[in-house]
């Protein structure tokens, strides 16, 4: 009596088990796991590849599944191997009906074997494999061995798999899929027939939630699949599992807050509006805003990552446009950020989201989060409005071909300037005899106003001086031979020429010497030491001594094998030759 009892009391625990095990729960993704490759979502480049081998036989021995985690790898290996061992197959579309294609389906096919490269990464388990592979298929067209994340394998199991892909059984398809593909060794990638799975677009997964939810009688507004769509990173799978999960925690009516609630998301208005102050340079608005968002309990990490992705989106509308393949945003955010962007540039955008993404890591590690984003936030509102890189460039120019044309020793001379200028712009006739005063605010304008139009030929005349002007022709010495020659080059001169005669309004001679600074200093000795003639000989005596001297230095240095050679190893040119008496 008491063994009846003890076997019915087992039988009905087993009989209750079993029927537990019926009618236990299975989760979305396996539920709505894809069967055909009609049923594959995003990856048509694959699954039509795919059909047109089948439909040509021209099946491989050995498949390349790469991708980022839960975009179909693993559902397209099954798919494919129902195709290869229907009954009806090989076919693109798999019966469903017969034994083997319910076998594969259930994990019950002894002909079709997934393994876990990740927990079977030894030589052995590979060389296992291999063994079997020898067999036959005990009932079905092929036997297949699906290897998921193969990239787990190590070196010495690799080179065991790479025996049996050189020279493979008739009867043998390897089926291999990963999220590493980099990290397979070149002999195994060669062998193999790669298809690259592509993150499914945003609104591929909304359809496709739209329809999961259709079917399991769930109300879910269009703001809540877009915002689960966006969360899951172009995996369906995690789409799929974050829509179990907001049916658990809000029921039939899945409604937007609900999910922002459960995912631990921020208020998207709070967001922009801690942009708006930050873009206003309101320092302590926005550190009042961050602070709401500390005391709401929200994860700083995840914030962080969101002002980001805002920093982002109003850096791309500012530079493009609303534009719907780049800005997947609603309408209303889209323009409101629109509006937004005009308060900066977009270099002061790219200055703070470069600030930003430095800091953004380090959230997560320090003790100190919020003191550290208040930091952040008190740097990105600091940085000043920035000028583009060309408008600086040319103002550059222009200040360098100034420096050497401003005469500022006093306003009267300005005003005389101008005045000569406008004397210019009527036409006067500079052949006419002129003062030496007049001569040099002449040449002053000219310089001045070259300095506008050309700055690099200003450049070279500032390093100069004009011995004088007369007539048709201009001459002028320079201090330095170097710059002589530059003048004297054909296309600078005729350019010289060209501006000279827009400004003079007639054509002009240049005449330019490397006579250095004689003619200067004999003017410069003239008026200091008016009066003692003797003095000023001596001085222009001692000058052109000088100058003569590093004439001679000078050639006498070009000419030396020693400076040639330096030049030739360094690829270089004689600039300048500097002589003792001038270092002194």
């Amino acid at each position: 009596f008491f063994v009846k009892n003890k076997i019915k009391l087992w039988s009905k625990k087993i009989l209750t088990r079993k029927k537990g095990l019926i009618m236990s729960y299975q989760v979305i993704a396996r539920r709505y796991r894809p069967k055909t490759f009609d049923e594959v979502v995003g990856q048509e480049h694959v699954t039509k590849t795919l059909r047109n081998a089948i439909e040509a036989n021209r099946i491989h021995h050995a498949y390349l599944l790469a991708g980022p985690r839960g975009i179909g790898k693993t559902t397209v290996a099954r798919i494919l191997a129902r195709a290869f061992n229907c009954e009806k197959g090989p076919t693109i579309n798999p019966c469903g009906e017969c034994v083997q294609c319910k076998e594969i389906s259930s994990g019950a096919s002894m002909d079709v074997q997934e393994i876990d490269g990740a927990s079977n990464t030894g030589v052995d388990d590979v060389r296992e494999i291999r063994d079997r592979a020898k067999y036959l298929p005990a009932s079905s067209r092929y036997k297949l061995y699906i290897i998921d994340e193969v990239h787990m394998l190590s070196t010495a199991a690799f080179n065991a798999l790479l025996k049996i892909l050189e020279e493979p059984p008739a009867h043998v398809i390897f089926m291999f899929a990963t999220t590493e593909p980099h990290k397979i060794p070149i002999t195994i990638l060669s062998r193999c027939q790669r298809y690259d799975f592509r993150r499914i677009p945003v609104p591929k997964i909304e359809e496709s939630l739209k329809s999961i939810a259709d079917i399991e009688g769930i109300n879910i507004d269009k703001e809540s699949l877009s915002l689960i769509s966006h969360e899951a990173q172009g995996s369906l799978r995690d789409a799929q599992s974050l829509l179990d999960q907001a049916i658990a925690f809000s029921g039939k009516n899945v409604e937007l807050k609900n999910i922002e609630s459960m995912l631990g998301f921020l208020d998207r208005k709070l967001i922009f509006d801690l942009l708006k102050d930050v873009l206003n340079k309101n320092v302590s608005l926005a550190l009042k805003k961050l602070n709401s968002v500390f005391e709401i309990g929200v994860d700083l990490t995840r914030f962080a990552t969101e002002f980001l992705g805002f920093l982002r989106n109003i850096m791309v509308i500012k530079k493009c446009g609303f534009e719907a393949s780049l800005i997947d945003l609603p309408k209303e955010e889209a323009e409101s950020l629109a509006d937004l962007s005009q308060k900066v540039s977009y270099e002061e955008l790219q200055q703070m989201f470069h600030i930003w993404y430095l800091n953004v890591d380090s959230v997560a590690r320090t003790s100190f989060p919020k003191m550290f984003l208040e930091v952040t936030l008190i740097k990105i509102m600091s940085v000043e409005p920035v000028k583009p890189i060309a408008d600086i460039i040319m103002e550059l120019e222009r200040l360098s071909g100034n420096a050497c044309l401003l005469d500022t020793k006093n306003n009267k001379e300005e005003r005389t300037v101008e005045n000569k200028q406008n004397i210019i712009k009527k036409d006067a006739d500079i052949s006419k005899p002129v003062e030496q005063g007049d001569v040099d605010e002449l040449w002053k304008g000219f310089l001045k106003w070259l300095g506008q139009s050309s700055p690099q030929l200003a450049s070279i005349f500032g390093h100069g001086t004009l011995i004088n002007l007369s007539n048709d022709v201009v001459q002028y010495s320079m201090e330095n031979p170097f710059y002589a020659e530059m003048l004297q080059e054909e296309d600078r001169k005729t350019q010289v020429l060209k501006q000279m005669k827009a400004f003079f309004k007639k054509d002009m001679m240049l005449d330019v010497s490397g006579i250095n600074k004689t003619v200067k200093n004999i003017e410069a000795a003239k008026v200091e030491h008016s009066g003692n003639h003797e003095k000023i000989e001596a001085q222009v005596i001692d000058t052109v001594s000088k100058q003569k001297k590093k004439k001679d230095l000078t050639k006498e240095a070009l000419e030396s094998d020693i400076v040639r050679e330096a030049a030739n190893i360094f690829e270089a040119k004689v600039h300048d030759v500097r002589t003792d008496f001038e270092e002194k």
